[in-house]
Formats: C-alpha cells, sequence, structure tokens
C-alpha cells in the first residue's frame, strides 16, 4: 500500500492549480496525455561514472527500468513555473568520505538547463515530517547530457555538478536539482518546463552498501517541496509512486 505523509493542508493543496499537483512524471503524462515512449539505454561513456579515474563514482542509485509499472519518477525542479521542488535519496555512508561532485538523472519537457548550474544540497537527521539539519548546500555549474532513456513521454538527462563537501557515516540525504530561473528564455517559463528525478529499483546501480532499505513502509525518498511549503516522505514499498530509491550518484 502506497504511503505518504504531507505536511501541508487539503484546503491549501486544493486551492492550488491543478497543474501543480503533478508532482510525478506519471500523472503529468497522464494530466496532459503524453504517450509513453519505453526504452532503456544504458548511459554510452564518458558520463559522471566514467569522467575521470580520480573521480570516480563511489555511488550511484541506478537506471530507472521504463518497463517496470511501479516505477515513475518525482517533482524535482527549481524553475519559473515551480520555484524549488527538490526531491532527495537517503543513502548510508560506511565511513565519512570527500566527495567531489554528486549527479542526477531527471526526465524533463526541455533538454535545457538556464543558468547552466544546479542547486544542491545535503542534509542529516530527517525523519517523517522532519527536515533535519542542512549540512552543505550552494549552486553550481553544471552539465547537463541526454542519456539515451526514455519514460512515460520525456526524454531522461544527466545532470552533474561539484559538490565539495565531507560526508559524515550514517545517514545522508542529498538532492541534485535543475536550475530554469532566467525570465528571458522561454522555455524556463511560458513553455511550461518539468524536470522529474527518475526512480529506480536499483538496476546498473554502483555500491549498493550505501543503499537503504525501508523497514517501516516510508523509504529513502524525502521530497522538500518549498512551492507547496511542506515535507513529503515517499515510500519504498511497490506502489505506483514508490521505488528503492531515486537514480542519484556521487563521485569521489
Amino acid at each position: 500500500m502506497k504511503h505518504c505523509f504531507l505536511l501541508f493542508t487539503m484546503v491549501v493543496l486544493i486551492s492550488l492549480p491543478a497543474s501543480a499537483q503533478e508532482g510525478t512524471a506519471r500523472e503529468y503524462a497522464k494530466a496532459h496525455g503524453i504517450p509513453n515512449r519505453q526504452t532503456a539505454v544504458t548511459l554510452s561513456t564518458p558520463h559522471a561514472c566514467t569522467l575521470s579515474k580520480q573521480h570516480p563514482c563511489i555511488y550511484y542509485g541506478g537506471d530507472i527500468d521504463p518497463n517496470d509499472p511501479e516505477e515513475t519518477a518525482l517533482s524535482n525542479e527549481n524553475d519559473l513555473f515551480i520555484p524549488g521542488d527538490f526531491t532527495f535519496d537517503e543513502i548510508n555512508v560506511p565511513v565519512s568520505i570527500k566527495i567531489s561532485a554528486a549527479f542526477s538523472n531527471n526526465l524533463a519537457t526541455f533538454g535545457v538547463i538556464d543558468p547552466r548550474t544546479a542547486t544542491w544540497r545535503f542534509r542529516t537527521g530527517v525523519s517523517e515530517g522532519n527536515g533535519g539539519t542542512l549540512i552543505a548546500n550552494g549552486v553550481s555549474p553544471a552539465q547537463l547530457t541526454d542519456t539515451g532513456r526514455n519514460a512515460f513521454g520525456f526524454e531522461e538527462y544527466e545532470l552533474v555538478t561539484r559538490t565539495p563537501v565531507t560526508l559524515p557515516a550514517g545517514n545522508v540525504w542529498f538532492s541534485v536539482t535543475p536550475n530554469c530561473t532566467n525570465p528571458n528564455d522561454p522555455e524556463c517559463g511560458a513553455d511550461d518546463p518539468r524536470y522529474f528525478e527518475s526512480d529506480t529499483d536499483g538496476l546498473n546501480g554502483i555500491n549498493s552498501k550505501f543503499t537503504v532499505t525501508s523497514k517501516d513502509g516510508f523509504g529513502p525518498l524525502l521530497e522538500a517541496d518549498n512551492f507547496f511549503g511542506g515535507f513529503y516522505i515517499w515510500c519504498n514499498d511497490n506502489g505506483v509512486a514508490c521505488g528503492d530509491g531515486t537514480s542519484e550518484g556521487l563521485l569521489k
């Protein structure tokens, strides 16, 4: 059974535009009549996990499997239409480790970020209805690359940015979110850009010891939704909007 925890009230939710409530790629595609183009193509090198031998990919949640009816993608966007939806992935860091970069894979209506930056955040101490402590964040130059994968009528793009952070041992939540905030770019405004971070069950994942498995129905997905003014906890059981994690990664 699908579980989620919402901090905002139903009164606020009902008063919002219908388009703003389409928090997953499946919901958006259904509401807008977008056909589901399903392909699963492994990203060719070079990509974030093979950019440099000096900066290997120490963790990757995995690819989205568009043929899996239980997978979707969650709103992860900072643009003129939705100014601040941040989907977090929870990992368990075995020992304190310094990382140089992080990335996320996002289904998008347009393959553009403007300015060419990403917003990133790392948090600890998160629990149901509690955003925990922000330990590092920033806005850094980013590279956007077409992964060659499609799902729910969207093209998927890899977003990688520098995140010079030393992660503490234990559970850490992180997000890498595309920015499209240039008011002079029509793809950031009137054309309704949407970005949804890909869900995954671990296909082609790297370093599974970082993976957090839910024991109580609430899983590793925390969506900090500034547009709605609250936090969501997304489950990682076998519900439609759940999954085992998000398609994000870390580079040493």
